[in-house]
């Protein structure tokens, strides 16, 4: 079944539906929040806040990509976060714990890679790789015009591969 008939489904008031659909999109909502508001707890929020508003009101059936709308909800509710903190400045970069275990080392080399990234860089990489959206749909989101969605994702991966080495 499409997740779309999912989202008619909870229209419904079927929670199975819900539960189906919170478990797809929960990690991509979450990945996406974090990368914007750069805050574990806040982008834990912002998920909460996106599934309660989910459920509350689902997508009409005139949405064509329902994924895209949760996806453009997590984003406006991220926006929403940083302008109500003001002073967060968002090319600051939390250094991640040093552990031993080489992979949690290479993921979070990574996540701070990525955190010194542009916002709004960070927001398109995300909806690409977390939220499964093209560029098509992705521009729309972020009010951008194809080619610059494009560019700025291009961008985003040439500098991800300076600030790993070359990885």
């Amino acid at each position: 079944m499409e997740i779309k008939e999912y989202f008619s489904r909870v229209r419904g008031g079927d929670k199975e539906a819900f539960k189906y659909i919170y478990n797809e999109l929960k990690t991509p909502v979450f990945t996406i929040a974090c990368r914007i508001v750069q805050s574990r707890e806040v982008a834990e929020d912002i998920t909460h806040d996106v599934f309660v508003k989910l459920f509350a009101s689902p997508p009409e059936p005139t949405v064509r990509n329902p994924r895209a709308w949760v996806f453009q909800m997590t984003r406006n509710l991220s926006i929403d976060a940083l302008r109500a903190k003001q002073s967060v400045n968002l090319d600051d970069v939390q250094q991640p714990a040093e552990d031993a275990l080489a992979g949690i080392i290479t993921r979070m080399d990574v996540e701070t890679a990525i955190g010194k990234l542009p916002c709004d860089e960070r927001e398109i990489l995300s909806l690409h790789l977390n939220g499964s959206l093209g560029f098509s749909q992705i521009a729309r989101i972020v009010g951008l015009s194809l080619p610059a969605t494009y560019r700025k994702y291009r961008k985003a991966i040439t500098a991800l591969r300076e600030y790993l080495g070359g990885t």
